[in-house]
């Protein structure tokens, strides 16, 4: 009678795992047939993948062009001969314009102020939405009169309601108080150019012409350089590109809403049915 013993691993099916130390002498690495190949290949699919690159961003790009003329136009200030540097640069393309060889100081003046101005008013509209401003500076003048009128009567909830309704509109309001800022560095830049250049244009060439000297409507002789409050020749500038400028913004303003009006269908002037 001879006894047969069954193991545990008899009892396994075939073609199951196998012993990897049958066969094998002390000392010899085994290999792991435990799923160590599935663990490799899980861990090379999750292997991070290399990042796309950057796309081009322009408004990063104006972002820094801002920054930086903006430091730049501080340096400016700060360093008279690095404004008097971009003066004399600008000056090659302004004074065969409007130059005029220094004969015409009064129309040099007119010409810079109009055409810092236009440029100054031209940015600014580039960064402003004027129809968005005044949607807004309406919305919030609506709503600082509920705000006093429930102040003015106690009534709290009123006054909770107005609190909520105010996170509507404010990303809007921040918007507009923050676009002037925008386009602040390109014009200051440009304004600290073309002001060390009039002074140059002032204290040199129309010292060399002995041309300082200007009639006005007060007083028929003038000194360019005269100092009342400012020079006389920064009150002249003044005094002839701020009511241009006023009006080249005006002019920008209703461009925009009249193209607005026409997007929407409104007629640009009411119609007899209307204004009844």
């Amino acid at each position: 009678m001879s006894l047969s013993f069954r193991t545990p691993a008899d009892s396994l099916p075939l073609g199951t795992v196998a012993n990897p130390y049958i066969g094998t002498s002390i000392g010899e690495t085994v290999a792991d047939d435990s799923g160590s190949e599935d663990v490799e290949e899980e861990a090379e699919t999750k292997a991070p993948t290399p990042r796309p690159p950057m796309p081009f961003s322009r408004q990063s790009l104006t972002r820094f062009l801002m920054i930086f003329l903006f430091l730049l136009a501080l340096y400016a200030i700060i360093d008279q001969s690095v404004g008097t540097a971009f003066a004399a640069f600008a000056g090659v393309i302004l004074f065969p314009f409007i130059g005029f060889g220094g004969t015409l100081p009064v129309l040099t003046i007119l010409l810079a102020g109009l055409m810092t101005t236009t440029i100054g008013s031209i940015i600014r509209d580039r960064y402003t939405n004027w129809v968005k401003m005044a949607r807004t500076q309406k919305v919030m003048t609506a709503w600082r009169k509920e705000q006093m009128e429930a102040m003015r009567k106690g009534q709290q909830t009123r006054l909770s309601q107005l609190k909520e309704a105010q996170q509507g509109f404010m990303k809007d309001s921040m918007e507009v108080q923050t676009a002037p800022m925008k386009s602040m560095a390109w014009t200051m830049f440009m304004f600290i150019v073309f002001f060390t250049w009039l002074r140059l244009f002032v204290d040199v060439v129309l010292q060399n012409h002995g041309n300082q000297w200007i009639a006005v409507p007060w007083s028929n002789h003038v000194f360019l350089n005269s100092a009342y409050l400012f020079p006389s020749w920064v009150l002249l500038y003044s005094l002839l590109a701020l009511p241009f400028g006023q009006i080249v913004v005006r002019l920008l303003k209703y461009y925009h809403f009249r193209r607005r009006l026409q997007a929407m269908g409104v007629p640009l002037r009411p119609g007899p049915d209307e204004t009844a």
